[in-house]
């Protein structure tokens, strides 16, 4: 099979499969059906208590947290309290709130979704795993959505460098499916799994950054991708082909992946923050440190940081420094887990007193964070 047609791939037998079931179910919900000889309900497997960490180590008493989830108090159990959860990064919390409702509703497959992204966000693959494997056969689930057999597919990703050919194998298998489904629909009726195809697609090449296979990435990205997306999209893309280059060294590609994406632009004049802050990496990449100017406004957290970078490393580990403490303490909403990575870097190489400020950064974030927030930002010693 050429390396074209791979991302084209489909099957005439499951295409007639497929067809078959056509005028049976909505077409969001059309996939290769195999019947089961069993039925199958998902249930939980609760092996260990999530608890909010940060708030147990923090050395000041804090007030009742309303963010954290209560199985006892009524106003806790409704979809309004999961959404609250979900906003504050209260990962921990929503995943406790989706074991009393899935209790009751083990068929309602978009909390099990909500529930392994949180779980996903945690770490704790092995759980989402396990639970999976409650299922069944997924292909035997004719509501599951989309997004849970995608999530499914990408699991063995997350887990470690050892299940990247799995997680490979799971979301060509999509691909497949999702090809032969495009094969059958009616063209006016294929706009939904275009989208989702990219969205394997999108995935495939997370996949393939995680295993630097930087020649797969941007053969993804530039053949498969981007002839798809809407002209802004496809500037993205192409700044994001900038970022990987520049993270492998080639220079000269990257400078022509940044000419494309100005030469998609109906006005060189007024760059979008987008493009100044490539300009920024350039520079980093560059080591042009001293003539680098502030070229964003500073609008956002993800800029103020790579000028707190940039300042690094020019030596100016102080004015770093002030910037991020100024940054999380004018609004808290920039409380970030890099931000705070970054700033207990400054602090160990700033300071003898380094865990001593680490603990008071604990002490102040703790006011402010969801139970989501990962320690290890915090570099403490365990």
């Amino acid at each position: 099979m050429s390396s074209q047609s791979i991302w084209y791939a489909y099957d005439p037998q499951w295409a007639s499969s497929i067809r078959a079931r056509l005028n049976e179910v909505d077409v969001s919900d059309l996939w290769l059906y195999e019947p089961a000889s069993s039925v199958s309900t998902p249930r939980l497997i609760l092996d260990k208590y999530l608890g909010n960490p940060i708030r147990q180590m923090t050395s000041k008493k804090s007030t009742e947290n309303e963010l954290t989830y209560d199985s006892l108090r009524g106003d806790h159990q409704t979809l309004e309290a999961l959404n609250n959860f979900l906003r504050q990064q209260c990962w921990r919390s929503a995943v406790d709130w989706t074991i009393t409702y899935l209790m009751k509703n083990p068929s309602d497959y978009h909390i099990w979704f909500i529930r392994f992204a949180c779980l996903i966000k945690l770490r704790l693959f092995q759980t989402i795993e396990s639970e999976f494997e409650t299922f069944g056969n997924l292909n035997s689930i004719t509501k599951l959505p989309f997004s849970l057999r995608l999530l499914h597919a990408e699991l063995p990703i997350y887990m470690d460098s050892n299940h990247f050919h799995d997680g490979l194998d799971r979301l060509f298998r999509l691909l497949m499916i999702t090809n032969t489904i495009l094969s059958v629909l009616p063209k006016d009726q294929t706009q939904l799994w275009h989208r989702r195809r990219l969205r394997i697609l999108y995935s495939i090449a997370n996949c393939y950054i995680l295993m630097k296979r930087m020649d797969l990435i941007i053969s993804i990205l530039e053949n498969q991708i981007v002839k798809n997306e809407p002209v802004e999209q496809q500037i993205e893309i192409y700044l994001l082909i900038v970022r990987i280059l520049l993270q492998t060294g080639d220079e000269v590609n990257a400078q022509r992946a940044f000419d494309r994406a100005l030469s998609l632009l109906p006005s060189k004049e007024n760059l979008s923050d987008g493009f100044l802050l490539t300009k920024e990496l350039f520079s980093l990449f560059r080591n042009d440190f001293s003539s680098n100017k502030l070229l964003t406004a500073m609008k956002n957290p993800i800029e103020v940081n790579n000028h707190c970078v940039i300042l690094l490393y020019m030596s100016k580990m102080k004015e770093s420094l002030d910037l991020y403490e100024k940054l999380i303490r004018d609004k808290t909403t920039n409380i970030h887990e890099a931000i705070i990575f970054n700033m207990c870097t400054i602090y160990e190489l700033e300071s003898f007193r380094f865990t001593q400020k680490k603990h008071e950064l604990v002490d102040y974030i703790s006011q402010y964070v969801g139970d989501g927030f990962s320690l290890t930002a915090l570099k403490l010693q365990t």
